[in-house]
């Protein structure tokens, strides 16, 4: 029982930090190619 909750746990936090790292990483491309760009 206690090893499924940890799977769940280390999949949740993944999920949830690639998601984060993702947005960020858009974001600050973004920023980026629109300030080159002006």
């Amino acid at each position: 029982m206690t090893g499924i909750a940890l799977t769940f746990f280390g999949v949740g936090a993944t999920v949830l930090w690639g998601g984060l790292l993702l947005t960020l990483g858009i974001t600050l491309y973004n920023e980026k190619k629109e300030g080159s760009v002006q």
